[in-house]
């Protein structure tokens, strides 16, 4: 179907052709006619076609506003990996896509007056990164009474987090994909072991106060792992970047051996301080993101922010299409990757066995 302004665009020319073609009739110019009737057909229906074309393009640019929320800047890489994967779906980026970014910076305080604006906006959709800031939407919303689809990435455990009713049937308005990060700790210890087989006292950091990092910390299965791998967890409890800096000062090489990360986004934010912590004592440090190997440590298994964010674009994308949040399965990650890197190593002045690097699916040199 088209507009008004396509139908009396068509009739007003249809007349007009009608009115030339019996002109010529009238003067006897019948090899004349046949060609000037050729031609106006011609002309009429592709200007025809035109307007049809254009009203269509224009009824197909429809403007979305999308509200990104994320706990500390390391996870932009996540957006950016939205963004690239909702190109491949040829979306307009910046046209008929407009986003709002922030990083909120560790501080959860932000995020119910950045929900709200949205909200005031009428924005189609919001995109969380980590547990804190999905947790703290959607408290925002119930409390505030706000529906607005959500999509989430780098969220441990969905359904323990209380942010969905169960993994194949979200409910409410929100899905995503989680990040199986809890899952993975035993297979990346006994990884971090088969590198570095000498390891026996290796440095773990958790925060009693958030939910997500004791959890991890008190997964039995990543106890027995250490059991197995005869290998001593030295732990530190910090509630702040205050303590993390203390604590890892005081530390020494008759303390630990290596360092292994646990997945909460604090831990993320707070890398910095695990790198210099590895790099003083020039122990390994295995990261809890592949993502953090550019700025350092040994080596991950995990798989990484900017890979989530595309796969995180066939969600947004479904939504956009008129599927409920609430039906769209939470996704598990597609791809977990073994990342090494050489270039680290170098730095600690350390050797990796053989065996690793011919596992691993990427080698940073």
């Amino acid at each position: 179907m088209t507009d008004n302004k396509s139908v009396i665009y068509f009739t007003v020319t249809l007349v007009a052709c009608e009115e030339i073609v019996i002109g010529l009739i009238r003067s006897h110019k019948v090899g004349t006619v046949i060609g000037t009737v050729i031609g106006l057909v011609l002309i009429l229906f592709g200007s025809f076609a035109s307007e049809i074309s254009a009203s269509q393009n224009e009824r197909k640019i429809k403007i979305r506003h999308i509200g990104v929320i994320v706990y500390a800047e390391p996870f932009l890489k996540s957006y950016e990996g939205l963004r690239s994967g909702l190109q491949k779906k040829s979306f307009r980026l910046d046209e008929e896509l407009i986003f709002a970014v922030h990083s909120i910076d560790r501080d959860l305080s932000k995020v119910e007056s950045l929900v709200k604006k949205f909200a005031a906006a009428d924005f189609d959709l919001i995109y969380t990164v980590t547990t804190p800031v999905t947790q703290a939407v959607k408290a925002c919303m119930l409390k505030n009474r706000i529906n607005i689809p959500v999509v989430f990435t780098v969220v441990a455990d969905p359904v323990n987090s209380e942010i969905v009713t169960s993994l194949r049937h979200p409910g409410a308005n929100i899905t995503g994909i989680s990040h199986v990060s809890k899952e993975l700790l035993p297979q990346r210890l006994l990884r971090f072991k088969k590198a570095f087989p000498k390891i026996k006292q290796m440095a773990i950091f958790f925060d009693p106060g958030n939910e997500i990092s004791k959890s991890s910390f008190k997964q039995r299965s990543l106890h027995l792992a250490a059991r197995d791998l005869d290998v001593e967890m030295v732990v530190n409890q910090i509630h702040s970047l205050d303590d993390m800096t203390n604590v890892c000062r005081g530390l020494t090489v008759t303390d630990i051996d290596s360092i292994f990360m646990l997945p909460d986004a604090r831990s993320v934010a707070y890398f910095k301080e695990f790198l210099k912590l590895s790099r003083r004592l020039q122990v390994p440090l295995m990261v809890i993101d592949n993502m953090l190997l550019k700025q350092g440590g040994v080596m991950g298994y995990s798989p990484d922010f900017y890979a989530v964010g595309v796969q995180s674009a066939t969600l947004v994308d479904h939504i956009f299409n008129g599927v409920l949040p609430g039906e769209l399965a939470v996704q598990n990650p597609e791809k977990v990757k073994l990342v090494v890197s050489l270039k680290e190593l170098r730095v600690l002045d350390l050797e990796i066995s053989e065996d690793i690097l011919l596992q691993a699916d990427e080698v940073l040199r």
